[in-house]
């Protein structure tokens, strides 16, 4: 329940009619708002949430934030009406102003890869034994983790934070909003590239995690990631480092690589040491093991608990996720995303498994490269080129940069997935494992769901 009187306040509005005192809930959707709740018209970049006001009336009955200057929406609108510099601004502030009424332990994730997989890991941890509210899939921009707040019923003990950003700032703000007690930057890649500009940009951007993490609050680094560390210092929080390679606070060490069965593990954190398995496939997914182990200890969940819950967790859809296709070869499913350096693992992790057939790759574009998209590109047409890859099949426009590099006869473009998909068909054979990746905009799982 919101009073009205909270609302103003939080929001920093006025007030321009007020015919309601409180609001059962807080709504950014005039199609599913419901009786009693406040409306808040977001703007997008194709859409003007002020438009829809009026219908948001119709079922809630309610109000609605609006825009200063907006004339043409006022004048129409019934209800409650606040008025507020910027719609956006204003739904962040509702979330502030409720998160500074929860209790609890906030967590924070961030990098450039293996956020939602090591969020997913770690609910999993925690909800074994505590109340835990997370943002669900990955809503992990300023709309969605400001929902997932406003969205928080009960008594949670813990809060567990995807943040993901494309532009320079938006770290800040979501870390503003959520206030964690503990943050994670799960590692620095190029990423989002279009709107951060550089690698300097991302770990700028990425950083500000740690900035605004709440005074004396823990912050994990990567100690195997030169772009973190040892660059990154700080002296206002308790300072933890992870890693593989090399020393580290929390530690991960490989007893034996199982193959498609997955890994048998180590985890060394501080004075306790115990073995795992687990089902998860490639390096890059220890990483993500580790940072959800690593917090989970930190808040106190005992080694057995996170034992137990690594080796029951099974991999995800989209998440290199290997699953049997239509004539006994096996299709590798890490359609979910795609940037330089997670295609690089992907393809590392392809190289190494057990195969008695062909390794092929079915590649995507990747998106949001900015002015380096030419570079990245030709740079994964290198590394396949000294790749024990048999064959790659290449769908989009980007992907080219790839076909020029590789150039030795393994590379196959397609125009359309049809195409592709037609050709794998007859192509695949019983043995062969193909791995399929591409950014989320390249719909990679249209062809997986094609082959199996």
């Amino acid at each position: 329940m919101w009073r009205v009187e909270d609302i103003i306040q939080a929001v920093h509005g006025e007030a321009y009619r007020i015919e309601r005192g409180i609001f059962n809930d807080i709504s950014t959707d005039s199609r599913t708002i419901q009786e009693g709740e406040l409306f808040v018209p977001i703007n997008g970049k194709t859409f003007d949430g002020h438009e829809f006001i009026v219908d948001a009336y119709l079922r809630s009955h309610g109000g609605t934030l609006c825009e200063k200057g907006r004339e043409d929406v006022i004048k129409i609108a019934k209800g409650t009406i606040i008025l507020v510099d910027n719609t956006t601004k204003a739904f962040l502030d509702l979330a502030r102003h409720m998160r500074k009424s929860l209790k609890g332990t906030f967590i924070a994730i961030t990098g450039s890869n293996g956020k939602t997989t090591t969020k997913e890991i770690l609910v999993a941890i925690l909800g074994r034994s505590r109340q835990v509210h997370f943002n669900e899939k990955n809503f992990n921009n300023l709309i969605g983790v400001s929902k997932s707040i406003l969205a928080v019923k009960g008594n949670p003990e813990m809060f567990i934070f995807e943040l993901g950003t494309n532009s320079r700032g938006e770290i800040r703000q979501l870390t503003e909003v959520t206030e964690p007690d503990v943050s994670v930057i799960t590692n620095i890649n190029p990423s989002h590239l279009e709107g951060l500009a550089d690698l300097d940009g991302v770990f700028d951007e990425k950083s500000d995690i740690f900035r605004h993490t709440k005074a004396g609050g823990h912050i994990l680094i990567n100690a195997d990631d030169p772009m973190l560390f040892p660059r990154y210092q700080d002296s206002d929080h308790v300072y933890h480092t992870f890693g593989i390679d090399g020393v580290a606070d929390f530690h991960l060490r490989i007893r034996e690589d199982l193959g498609w069965k997955g890994y048998d593990l180590t985890l060394e954190f501080f004075k306790d040491t115990f073995n795992v398995k687990t089902r998860l496939l490639g390096r890059h997914n220890l990483y993500n093991i580790l940072v959800a182990s690593s917090i989970a200890y930190l808040v106190g969940i005992s080694p057995s608990q996170i034992k137990s819950v690594i080796e029951a967790f099974n991999p995800y859809s989209m998440r290199f996720n290997p699953i049997m296709g239509k004539k006994a070869y096996t299709v590798v499913d890490d359609s979910y995303n795609a940037n330089p350096s997670s295609v690089k693992w992907a393809l590392n992790t392809l190289a190494s498994l057990p195969c008695t057939g062909r390794r092929i790759a079915v590649l995507g574009d990747m998106k949001e490269l900015g002015e380096k998209t030419a570079f990245y590109h030709e740079e994964i047409g290198r590394f396949l080129k000294e790749s024990n890859i048999n064959s790659v099949l290449l769908i989009g426009e980007e992907v080219k940069g790839i076909l020029k590099e590789l150039n030795n006869g393994r590379g196959r473009f397609f125009h359309d997935k049809a195409s592709l998909i037609d050709y794998a068909k007859q192509y695949l054979t019983g043995g062969d494992v193909v791995l399929i990746k591409g950014s989320r905009a390249a719909k990679m799982e249209e062809i997986v769901e094609a082959l199996i």
